[in-house]
């Protein structure tokens, strides 16, 4: 499968993704550059343990008016998990069976994981932030003023992660 690709739900349908696929799911998607960046990441992984051997990345346009269908789609194709953005960070909140407490305070998921009841939703993007601005540039948010620019679901985590 070609994890450069950007795939419809029709593709998910009739393709076979083999191994262990994960995916990000957009609309619109094809400016992401998440596929690239997470296959080198596995690429690393799997020179170091062949259990990601066959793990690979992949692309998904999928409207917001086809997310609540999509989803379950994904579990059948054994899909391993699943990463959110615009605009569905927010609209799967009410898709999904759970969600953590920092996604709740958040307001919006990034990730989805399965297990045998349905997806569990989490919210990475605040942890990253912090983690960015603390690890890379050797900042803390706490007791600095912060201007955020934007009000999807990555600036409502960054807000949240802010008072935390």
């Amino acid at each position: 499968m070609d994890t450069e690709r950007t795939y419809t739900l029709a593709d998910l349908e009739t393709e076979d993704f083999g191994g262990t696929p994960l995916a990000v799911l957009g609309y619109p998607v094809k400016h992401s550059v998440s596929p690239a960046m997470h296959n080198a990441a596995i690429a690393k992984l799997a020179a170091k343990n062949s259990r990601f051997g066959d793990w690979a990345y992949y692309r998904f346009e999928v409207k917001p008016e086809d997310l609540d269908e999509a989803l379950p789609l994904f579990h059948r194709k054994s899909f391993l998990g699943l990463n959110l953005t615009v605009p569905h960070k927010v609209l799967a909140m009410d898709a999904i069976k759970g969600v953590s407490p920092d996604a709740e305070r958040m307001g919006a998921v990034n990730t989805l994981v399965w297990d045998e009841l349905g997806y569990d939703g989490f919210n990475t993007d605040g942890y990253g932030l912090k983690t960015g601005l603390e690890v890379d540039l050797g900042a803390r948010m706490k007791g600095n003023h912060i201007i955020l620019l934007g009000s999807g679901g990555a600036a409502r985590a960054a807000a949240v992660q802010c008072v935390l």
